[in-house]
This record gives C-alpha cells, sequence and structure tokens, in this order.
C-alpha cells in the first residue's frame, strides 16, 4: 500500500474574512470616484482603508466581530487632532451613521455609500466639532479677561491685603471671590462691602454676580 503525503506547500491557503475585507477595498477604491489609493488600514481594527488623493478623506475597513458574520463596517477619519476632545460622534444620542455591508457585497453600492453619505456625514460632524470648538475658546477667553479684570480691581481696592483674593469661576456665570485680609481692614470695609453686594440689577446688570468671604 502507497501512502501520498501532500506537502503544507501545496495546500490552498486559507483566505479569511479580514482577507477578503482588504480585497474588498481595492474593487470599492476602483469604484470611487476620483482617484483613491488603498492602504493597509491605520486604525486599530482596519484591516484597510481607502484615500483619495486629491481631498486626503480617508476611509477604514473593518470587519465585524463574531463567527459567522462575514461583513464590515466603514470609519471615516482621520480626525484633527486639535478636535480629539469636542468630537463626540461616538458618545451622542445621534451617533455618527455606520453601515455595514455582507463581505461580497456589490463595489459599486458601498463606493455609493461612501461618496453620498459617509463623507458628507463626516463633513457636517467636523464642522460641528469645530463650531463648539471655537465656542468653547470663546468662553475660556471671556472667563480669563473677566477673572483679569476682577483682579485687578480686586488688588487696587484692597492694597493693604495680605494675600491677593482667590477668584473661582462656577457655572452659570457665577464667580466665587475670597478675601483674605486683617479683622480691622474688614471691619473698616463692611459699609462698602455691603453697598456692593446690595447693588441694584441696573448698576450690576453688565457684571458678574460675586460671592464675597472675608476670613482672617
Amino acid at each position: 500500500m502507497t501512502t501520498t503525503t501532500v506537502a503544507a506547500a501545496d495546500k490552498p491557503a486559507r483566505i479569511s474574512k479580514g482577507d477578503r475585507v482588504a480585497l474588498a477595498a481595492i474593487d470599492v477604491a476602483i469604484a470611487l470616484p476620483g482617484k483613491w489609493t488603498v492602504g493597509r488600514g491605520r486604525g486599530l481594527n482596519e484591516v484597510a482603508d481607502v484615500a483619495c488623493l486629491a481631498t486626503g478623506v480617508r476611509v477604514g475597513f473593518e470587519p465585524v466581530s463574531g463567527p459567522g458574520e462575514w461583513r464590515y463596517r466603514l470609519v471615516p477619519g482621520d480626525l484633527p487632532r486639535e478636535l480629539d476632545d469636542v468630537f463626540l460622534w461616538y458618545r451622542r444620542d445621534d451617533p455618527f451613521p455606520v453601515a455595514t455591508f455582507a463581505v461580497g457585497a456589490p463595489a459599486a453600492e458601498v463606493a455609493t455609500d461612501i461618496h453620498k453619505r459617509l463623507i458628507p456625514a463626516f463633513h457636517q460632524w467636523l464642522d460641528r466639532a469645530q463650531t463648539a470648538r471655537r465656542e468653547r475658546l470663546q468662553i475660556q477667553t471671556r472667563l480669563h479677561k473677566a477673572q483679569r479684570a476682577i483682579a485687578d480691581q480686586l488688588e487696587k481696592a484692597f492694597p493693604q491685603a495680605p494675600r491677593p483674593a482667590r477668584i473661582f469661576f462656577m457655572s452659570d456665570d457665577l464667580v466665587s471671590i475670597t478675601l483674605t485680609m486683617d479683622v480691622d481692614d474688614a471691619l473698616a470695609r463692611i459699609p462698602t462691602l455691603a453697598h456692593a453686594l446690595r447693588a441694584d440689577d441696573a448698576t450690576t446688570a453688565s457684571s458678574m454676580p460675586t460671592e464675597t468671604r472675608e476670613k482672617k
């Protein structure tokens, strides 16, 4: 009896789901309008990515985990680093639209979804993040200017204070001010402080409400 041994090199290579998804990215890049290049993927779970040579827009391909699920999802990127802390679509009530496709789905169908839905939605989210960042910077600038203005006035009003006033901005445009001074100085300034705290709305409309505490 003769036994025939098949060499390992003669066995057909096993193609994984990741391999299939990476190959699908090539067909999708060809089907997309414009000139696109295919890479090995830069994200943690990406097996491939396609990038537009004209705009730099990139879309990653991630296989869907789980046995028997021969599907993959498209992931937009890259995200500008300065927007990392304000780009919150993963944690919003209206999550970023991420489509999944069966491995073997027509490349033209996937390319159409990328071109007409995924990329426009990604740009809308980037615009929202840019707006949120600008608004946050404006608030921070305003608070910094307000704190500096308050500190300057307090330094002029209390030149003999042993320590400068401590200013803490709370939510809703509230500011807490802590003054440290000698008891005699504090007693002498009670009328002035009381008058400031009793100021009518017309006088304080343009200023921020304050909480003043005096301690030794």
